[in-house]
Parts: structure tokens; sequence; C-alpha cells
């Protein structure tokens, strides 16, 4: 066993990896690797969270752990700031951040990664995720027992493991993933970093449409065909069904090559004269049959599949098979590796901060526990000390308590007065509030008096108190009920009668109480249209709790 190991688990949108790295001789060394599928439709992210935690359980991963979380979920962008003080770098990054994320800021969790500094200029690659999103991903790990000390973003990792292992500058890595695919461009002194949304979804999208499946019958068929076609004499029958599953993958790969070259074009704009020559080739979908022989053809550049493990020892414990069909998958998951061993390996940090504020409290919990009782035995020689005195003073306790009988009438007479005042003071309240009704009840007939008087031809019939309390705010609701007059209405003509001529009258006359300062709203209105010539109406008029009656 190495000096001090790390556990990552890498949470992609089809799989997720947990693999348990040491330290021997400044070189990374794999102990433990687990990999597993997820299990659910991959067109519906919603479901990817709780999909992650059945798989968590399975594996039975758990303790502290840096999580490197999916792109899909990521918001990335490389942006340049004037050259500042470190000590104002923060503040002017905020400041880009916020024009440059999408969200409010409040409603996020980013971090940055200084790429590179030339005095002139700084590359900032900057990075999101909902903070909502983040808030519930830390929840499922720590539901299965992960405590995650760091959310990584897994755009950027590839970086690390390029750097680690020692790979050829001024290349292209092309991590091709289910949902997104990562394209970095990585020379020595910094990156190019840009998300491309294509990936093996859009394989299997393309090939459902074709074949009229759904998308998780069109997953299975990609699997299968792919994997097997090689190996199988097809039949007509599925010679004609690989036309599908080609067409689909030719596609792909040409939709990957237009946003690759886009890509390139928008780096070169950035000042880098540098042109990339080669292409790594990582991630899943990087195996499709043909897509490194394409794009060699397609980018004008060598293309070679990238093998993150090169330089990484390998435990025997670990599941030799099961760690070579995954070479593809481990580029992020060596790139945050290496932070243990590269003092300059970049990476941010995603986790929300009142967690990381709730596990700086839980570390320092068992030593404030320790200094309570430290404390406490502390207090253990002056108790004894003080105890003795006491026992001395004893005598003199009890004479000085005979002689307080007579002070303890004084404090219960005085007891009962304040009894008495307080009750005094809640009528003297109670009559107050009642002075302020009995105003307010003259104000507000004066006001709806106004305010039938403009509305003319408008007379009340009745009208009621309704109070009710919840035991904390007293609430006031005066039902109305009345009448009004429609001139416009020939009396010898009943079907003269205009329902919208009605319901404007009604509504001016209840939008005209709504503007008075004693009423807050109104409800339940119900109208009477049998006499084509006077309109029956009740309402129910909710008072504003600050105007009391």
């Amino acid at each position: 066993m190495t000096a001090k190991n790390k556990l990552i688990i890498n949470c992609q949108a089809t799989h997720v990896t947990a693999a348990k790295f040491g330290v021997q001789g400044g070189s990374l060394v794999l102990e433990d690797f687990k990999m597993q599928e997820l299990s659910y439709d991959y067109s519906i992210q919603e479901d990817w969270l709780e999909a992650l935690r059945s798989t968590l359980r399975v594996m039975n991963v758990s303790g502290k752990a840096t999580v490197v979380a999916p792109t899909m979920f990521l918001l990335t962008k490389t942006i340049k700031i004037p050259h500042v003080d470190a000590s104002r770098r923060n503040e002017v990054i905020a400041f880009e951040a916020e024009k440059n994320i999408p969200y409010p800021i409040s409603e996020v969790v980013w971090d940055y990664q200084i790429i590179s500094d030339d005095g002139v200029e700084s590359e900032i690659f900057l990075t999101s995720m909902k903070a909502s999103l983040a808030d519930e991903f830390c929840d499922v790990l720590r539901s299965v027992g992960v405590i995650p000390e760091k959310i990584q973003a897994s755009s950027i990792l590839d970086y690390n493991a390029w750097k680690y292992c020692g790979l050829e500058p001024n290349s292209v890595i092309l991590n091709v993933g289910a949902r997104f695919s990562n394209m970095l461009v990585v020379r020595d002194d910094g990156l190019f970093a840009r998300s491309i949304p294509v990936g093996g979804n859009a394989l299997t999208q393309a090939i459902g449409d074709s074949m009229g499946q759904s998308f998780d019958v069109a997953e299975d068929l990609k699997r299968k065909f792919f994997r097997d076609h090689e190996d199988v004499e097809m039949s007509s029958t599925a010679a004609s069904a690989a036309e599908h599953f080609n067409a689909s993958a030719k596609s792909v790969m040409q939709r990957i090559g237009l946003e690759l070259k886009r890509s390139i074009l928008n780096y070169r704009r950035t000042g880098k004269v540098a042109t990339p020559t080669k292409i790594y080739l990582t991630g899943r979908g990087s195996s499709l049959p043909g897509f490194a022989e394409y794009l060699a053809e397609d980018q004008k550049m060598n293309v070679e599949f990238f093998n993150p493990l090169a330089n990484v020892a390998v435990s025997g414990s670990v599941n030799q098979a099961l760690l070579s069909a995954c070479t593809p998958l481990m580029g992020e998951v060596i790139g945050e590796a290496s932070t243990m061993v590269m003092a300059d390996a970049m990476g941010v940090n995603l986790i929300p901060k009142h967690i990381i504020e709730e596990s700086a409290f839980a570390s320092k919990r068992p030593l404030m526990i320790l200094s309570a009782v430290l404390l406490a035995l502390s207090a253990v020689p002056p108790f004894l000390l003080v105890n003795k005195t006491i026992s001395a003073d004893n005598n003199y306790i009890r004479e000085f308590a005979e002689k307080t009988p007579a002070l303890q009438e004084r404090i219960e007479k005085l007891q009962e007065n304040e009894e008495k005042a307080k009750a005094i003071s809640a009528k003297i309240a109670g009559l107050e509030g009642l002075a302020k009704s009995k105003s307010n009840w003259i104000n507000l007939f004066i006001d709806l008096e106004q305010r039938l008087m403009e509305q003319k031809d408008v007379w009340l019939d009745n009208l009621r108190v309704v109070r009710s309390s919840d035991g904390k705010k007293q609430t006031y609701n005066l039902e109305l009920t009345g009448r009004l007059l429609l001139r416009e209405v020939n009396p010898d003509d009943p079907t003269a009668y205009d329902t919208n001529k009605a319901i404007e009258r009604i509504n001016k006359l209840l939008d005209s109480f709504k503007t008075s300062t004693f009423i807050k709203d109104y409800s339940n209105v119900r109208t009477d249209p049998s006499n084509p010539r006077i309109l029956k109406f009740d309402f129910t008029l909710v008072v504003n709790p600050d105007k009391p009656i």
C-alpha cells in the first residue's frame, strides 16, 4: 500500500467509474477500480440522479472522494481579462463571470482556473453549474455514504492527463462522450477548451429516427451492431439494417468534424498561431469504427488513440480485463489523480459554499468536543476549592435565610401588582384599538358612500361585517348586497339585456372599491340578471388588515 491514497468517482451520462489511487516514487498507482453502467433511458436527463444513486449503492463505494461532474451539467467558457494584481484578480473575474454566465450569479456555483498569463492578459477557464443541481448531486452522493470533498469539471481534466503522460504539444484532445464531446487544444503554456454538443446519444437518436425505434431500443441495437458487426456474416436483412447504422454513423462523424473545424478556427482567432497537428482520441464514443480514419482525412491531421494509463502503475488486485476495456474512459480520472503528483495541475471545485462550510465545521467537531472535555476537567480543582468555601459558609446562609421571609412577602406583593398592571395595560390597549376602529368605521362609510355616488344608480340593501382570526391575526370581511340600474336596457324589450354592459358596470363598481385604502381585495362575486333593468349583486370585500373595523 502506498503512503497516501485518493478516491475518484467519475459520474458520466451513461456510466460511473470509481478508482482509488496512491503515489509511489513520484508516480501514480491504481490500487482499485470499479465500473458500472447506469440503467435508465439516456434520452431523459432528469432520471440521471436516481440512476446514479442506485448504481453507487450497487458499486458499494463510500467515504471521502473527489467527484467528477459530467459535461452535460456544466457551462464552460474560456475568457480573457487584463492582467491585474492577485489582490484584485478575484474581483475582476467575478465581474466577468456575471457577464458570461447566462443565469443570475446567485443561482449557480462557479469557479475558474487561470490557463495562462503573459503579463498583459490572463486567459481564464470559467465553469459553472446550477446551484440547485449541485445541491441535489451532493445529496445523492451523501445518501449512499460518499462524502464529496471536491466536484471537479470533466471538461478540463484531459489536459492534466495529457501533461502527466508527456504527450505531444499543440495537439487536440477529443473526448467523445454520450451527450457532449469535450475538445481541448493543449499546448505547453495552457489550453483552449470547448464543449461540442454531439456525442454517442446523437448516433443513437439518428439510428432510432432512421429505423423508427425508441431511444432505448436504438441504443441497444447500436451497441450490438458496432460490437459484433465485424465478426458476423450478415444476411440480406442484416445488411439492409447495416445501411441505417452506417449512414447514421457517417452523419454524426460529419457533425463532429464540422464542430471540430469551427472550434480550431475559433482557437486560431485567439491569436495562438501554432496550428494543431495531431488529434488524440479518447472517450467511449471515439471507438466508433472508422471514426479515427474519418477524422484523419477530414481534418488533415494525424489521429492517435489516447492511452491515459501509459505512466500509471496498476496493482495486481485490479481487474485487468475490465481496466483494459475501460481505457477510453480513464482520461478524466487520471487527470484528477495527477493532482497528487503535479503541483501545476489544473482544476476547479463546484461544491456549493454552504456544503464546504458544513464539512469544515464537521471536521472541527472532534477537536471542539475534546476542547470542551479539557475545559470541563480544568474546572475540577477550582470546583473543589469553591465547594470547601461553600461548606464553610453554610451556617451563614442559614442565618440569612431566617431573615428573608419579610422580603419574600414584599416580592410576592410586587409580583401581584405587576400582574394587575399588565391586565390594566391590556384593557387600555383594547380601548385604543376600539377608538381606532371607530374612526376607521366612520371613514370607511364615507369612502363607500363617495364611491357609490361616483358610480351612480347603485344602492345597497345589506352590509354585514364578518370577523375571523387564525389565532395570530384578525381578518375583516364586508359582505355587501345591492342593486344597480341599467339605464341602457329598454324595460319594454327584455331581449335588449346586454350581458357585457352588465359585467362592465359590476367590474367598474368592484374596481372602484379595490382602489380604496380600506379595501384589500374582493371575492365571491354573484349577480342576478333576472330583472333586465335592475341587476342584483352580492360580493365580499376583504378589508385592509392595517385598517381594522
